[in-house]
């Protein structure tokens, strides 16, 4: 069939844009996809990574009950990744553990007071993620004055 005068090639121009707008659209959903997919990976390593300082936190405040002189957990694996810690003592009745777990090249630090006693379990007062440059030059959680 003949196309008529000034007709010629519109099909061509009209199948092209569509397929363009496809192509923009499905470019469009693929990257909102990828963040998608950026964001739940990045949630799943903050996730391990507190797991796994809470198992750090964990297995020293059950060493600090057996023994109060307790020093800390040597780095192992553990997880998918390592943790360790390290036990100070600011007072005879208070232990700060200093807890780490690295996980697929990130790492958390924190710091936790224990309150030690004699007649009871150790019981934790204090909490807190350790920054990472306070972490690199190795400061600790101070008791309150």
């Amino acid at each position: 069939m003949r196309s008529r005068r000034g007709e010629s090639g519109q099909a061509l121009v009209v199948a092209l844009t569509v397929v363009l707008l496809l192509a923009a659209a499905f470019g469009l959903v693929a990257g909102f996809l990828v963040s998608r997919m950026n964001l739940a990976r990045d949630e799943t390593r903050r996730t391990v990574l507190q797991a796994l300082s809470d198992a750090a936190v964990a297995e020293s405040v059950a060493n600090l009950a057996a023994s109060s002189v307790y020093p800390g957990l040597e780095e192992r694996a553990f997880g998918g990744g390592t943790i360790s810690s390290e036990v100070s003592h600011p007072a005879a009745d208070l232990a700060v553990v200093r807890a780490e777990a690295s996980y697929e090249g990130r790492r958390l630090v924190v710091d936790v007071r224990v309150k030690l006693s004699d007649e009871a379990l150790p019981n934790t007062i204090g909490w807190r993620r350790v920054p990472p440059a306070e972490a690199a030059r190795g400061g600790s959680f101070k008791p309150p004055g």
